[in-house]
């Protein structure tokens, strides 16, 4: 039989656009928008999952990244509560799509590291060397004790993810058998083929400090939840990333974050329908549920910034906003781009007519600015 071609480079480090474009949040119900209202993303429409997965992938995005979700959040909407798995999920959008990376998000605790790699080496294979990998350590306690066991103190649950990551990195490099013997894992005569086609891109949204510098260590992407008190701010903690890979594990990452959109022909227009969602339909119960999972205290804000903090995270899971006309919202990624982030993944509320409404009118715009280059399917 034949052997595989070549792969080209995984998009998410390859791409040479200013902006790269990712859609967050697809595989799990409602996406990242805390909301009842009746258009909002549904958990178990695979042809609609494969539907906004082709649209982007056609549109030269770059990265299609799951919640990794085992278990909803309460209230009306239940929120995220009907999910796909998504090492299954990323080997099927793999398999009908081209060009976009697609991206498993995986609890470590939930998966051994051997059964892991050998997962993410068959999605590699099946979509062409697209393969990333989102390593997510397990903060949601319901969940994390549905698989038999407490939930780890902050720091370990990071000292595990480094053994975790360990024995994957030797599944896919080591040609032979491999021994590993640590705190948590003790693998005898482990053995993995065939290996990836690609490198796996690693991905992490570590905020806490421990968090950040396993990220710098061992990943290619840093996914953030930014802290939007300033440009000034966002761009600090954008730099200091790259200022802890570079100086402490003499490495280089790209800098992700995530937003939801609300894209209209005016600004009145989108600010109106983000009223509709997150104040007429938000899942009051679901988001203080969310809050106190996180270990958010919104009593050391002021009644005023509280109300805006529980807004901004009904309206898309408190990522950056953008939210306006097409002309308004590429303005908006030049403030992101100059800030230093290297791209944005994107959630809706609609994501079927949000993304088909944001290629046509928001894409050739970014393009004329010069924050991507025009993409021509094959």
């Amino acid at each position: 039989m034949a052997s595989n071609p070549d792969p080209k480079p995984n998009p998410m480090l390859a791409s040479p656009n200013r902006m790269k474009l990712g859609v967050f949040g697809l595989n799990v119900d409602c996406g990242c928008a805390i909301t009842t209202a009746p258009e909002r993303l549904r958990g178990d429409d695979w042809a609609g999952n494969l539907e906004v997965a082709k649209i982007a992938d056609r549109a030269g995005f770059e990265a299609l990244i799951p919640v990794g979700r085992w278990r909803g959040f309460g209230g009306k909407s239940n929120f995220n509560g009907i999910c796909f798995e998504t090492y299954t999920w990323a080997a099927g959008i793999g398999a009908l799509t081209d060009q976009i990376a697609v991206v498993t998000t995986s609890h470590v605790p939930t998966v051994h590291p051997l059964v892991a790699a050998k997962q993410a080496a068959t999605v590699d294979h099946i979509s062409g060397g697209r393969f990333g990998l989102n390593i997510i350590c397990g903060w949601f306690g319901p969940e994390m004790r549905m698989f038999g066991g407490s939930m780890m103190e902050h720091g370990t649950r990071y000292d595990y993810a480094d053994e975790w990551i360990a024995v994957a990195q030797k599944a896919w490099t080591e040609p032979s058998y491999f021994d590993f013997k640590g705190k948590f894992f003790n693998v005898e005569r482990g053995f993995a083929q065939p290996k990836p086609l690609n490198k796996p891109v690693l991905v992490n949204a570590g905020g806490s400090p421990r968090g950040q510098r396993y990220c710098a260590q061992h990943c290619d992407v840093a996914f953030l939840i930014m802290n939007q008190a300033s440009d000034e701010t966002m761009r600090q903690q954008v730099q200091s990333y790259r200022n802890l890979a570079r100086n402490q594990f003499s490495r280089d990452i790209k800098v992700w974050c995530y937003s939801y959109v609300v894209q209209r022909d005016s600004l009145k227009e989108a600010q109106d329908y983000l009223d509709y969602y997150v104040n007429q339909y938000g899942d009051d119960e679901a988001c203080d549920n969310i809050v106190k999972e996180l270990g958010i205290q919104t009593g050391i804000f002021s009644p005023e910034q509280a109300e805006q903090f529980r807004f901004h995270f009904k309206a898309g899971w408190a990522g950056v906003p953008l939210v306006g006309t097409p002309q308004m919202i590429v303005e908006q990624f030049e403030r992101y781009s100059q800030i230093g982030l290297d791209g944005i993944c994107l959630s809706w509320l609609d994501y079927r007519t949000g993304i088909t409404d944001f290629v046509a009118g928001v894409l050739p715009l970014m393009e004329q600015a010069g924050l991507r280059e025009p993409y021509r399917p094959a």
